[in-house]
């Protein structure tokens, strides 16, 4: 190892993109911790000392990608700054990780001229540690790929992690790839077909979770409703092991898809005290056309019927959904359909998106595209009708006694927490007045008193 690194060598880590994203991050951080390495996260490059700076991309829309690609650029002009003041210096080394690795390595190369020094791509996250070694022992420059399409035959098991959220909720991965095949999504093609974790697998690591303090867990996946169909066991059958954890007092799902939500799934959502009754429903859109040309695997009466029956059966739900606008071929009609359904259903929490036109996927060649403006324009007749639903439905709260988990405290006796029907880093935040003494993780009993736009108090 050259002399500049013989002290314990400093990685620092800038993690984007999704949850999935984040729980590779925190593998990665985990591995290079364990090989001896300083590591730190940050939200961008700067200016302190490290010997690798690491970037964890998302390429998954247009601006995802844009913002993979702004943190790389920055990480290089300021190495660049530092060579120029330290003449002689190398500077530290520029690595980049995750789907814009996987999918664009070699145009990495080429986009940034060769000032990469490290691309890895999904299926070698685990070789992070030696990658690193490579590059400060030898100073050879690496690219560690593999396949286009992310080709592990079982879904990583995600241990060893040095957490990056805070301690008392985490994120766990219980499946990876998707058998979807949405025709607007690229996920399958960087992350492989779909494969479900091991239950006992799936129940270690959500130990670990607790034990290092976690008391909410958040299930993820591309599609976490199909978990089981390839090892026989089934997503309600894991929430009834999980369940039993002492000391997990949350359990939430995350990114569910309507052609695979079971009845059994909501008996069970509804029976198991410590899952929350909070539903993450993506439906995209509910004109039939718009369905098909999606390749969504429903019609826009299954998910009506679906969405009354989980009203129905679990009281108190809070349901979220996200929609996409513009995609190629919506017309006035189909927008106007969605948006009347919207006003219909009333949703407790919606994200809408415009359509993203993404290379490797069918919608990308679709005819029909739809003008930036008129994305524009519908994304903002969505959030504008559904601030006035979440402004209403958070004014009908006032009264109504909730249970509440503190994330953060602030002064004068004043917390910052959220209701069951808000997942971290998603959803709206509920402002705790109280005289009493409080921590991070403490779940409490509130009564709301009012509301401050999309937030509770």
């Amino acid at each position: 190892m050259s002399s500049n690194v013989l002290r314990k060598p400093t990685v620092r880590f800038v993690s984007l993109g999704c949850p999935k994203n984040l729980v590779d991050s925190e593998v990665m951080l985990g591995s290079l911790a364990n090989a001896g390495y300083r590591v730190s996260q940050d939200n961008e490059p700067n200016q302190a000392e490290s010997d690798i700076f690491m970037v964890n991309t998302c390429c998954f829309i247009d601006e995802a990608e844009q913002e993979s690609r702004d943190i790389i650029s920055q990480a290089i002009n300021i190495r660049e700054t530092l060579r120029r003041k330290h003449p002689g210096q190398d500077g530290y080394k520029i690595v980049v990780s995750g789907c814009m690795a996987q999918r664009y390595a070699q145009r990495l190369n080429k986009d940034f001229k060769g000032q990469i020094d490290g691309i890895i791509g999904l299926s070698e996250r685990d070789k992070v540690a030696g990658l690193c070694d490579g590059l400060l022992n030898n100073g050879d420059r690496a690219v560690l790929r593999g396949a286009r399409v992310a080709t592990s035959e079982r879904c990583h098991i995600d241990d060893q992690r040095l957490r990056i959220t805070p301690r008392h909720f985490a994120y766990l991965r219980i499946a990876e790839g998707c058998d979807n095949r949405c025709s607007y999504c690229v996920i399958p093609a960087l992350h492989g077909a779909y494969r479900s974790k091991p239950v006992d697998k799936a129940l270690v690591e959500a130990e670990t979770l607790v034990a290092q303090a976690a008391r909410e867990i958040n299930l993820i996946a591309q599609d976490i409703s199909s978990y089981g169909k390839d090892i026989g066991s089934s997503l309600a059958e894991l929430l009834r092991e999980l369940a039993a954890i002492k000391g997990l007092k949350w359990l939430r799902l995350l990114y569910t898809h309507p052609a695979h939500f079971t009845d059994e799934l909501i008996d069970a959502i509804r029976d198991i005290d410590k899952v929350v009754k909070y539903v993450d429903l993506p439906i995209q859109h509910i004109s039939d056309r718009m369905l098909s040309a999606m390749k969504r695997h429903v019609t826009s009466g299954q998910i009506r019927d679906l969405i009354c029956k989980i009203r129905e059966r679990i009281p108190g739900v809070f349901i979220r959904t996200s929609v996409i606008v513009g995609f190629p071929g919506e017309t006035e009609s189909d927008f106007q359909e969605l948006m009347d359904f919207i006003r219909d259903m009333k949703f407790e929490r919606l994200g809408a998106f415009e359509y993203s036109r993404e290379k490797d996927t069918p919608a990308y060649k679709m005819a029909h595209q739809v003008p930036a403006r008129v994305k524009k324009a519908r994304l903002d007749k969505v959030m504008s009708l559904q601030q006035g639903i979440a402004f209403r439905q958070n004014q009908a709260l006032k009264g109504r006694s909730m249970e509440v988990i503190i994330d953060s405290a602030g002064k004068k006796g004043i917390y910052i927490g959220r209701t069951y029907g808000d997942a971290p880093e998603v959803d709206g935040n509920i402002i705790v007045k109280t005289r009493a003494k409080l921590s991070a993780g403490d779940i409490v009993n509130t009564r709301v008193t009012g509301n401050k736009n999309y937030d509770l108090i």
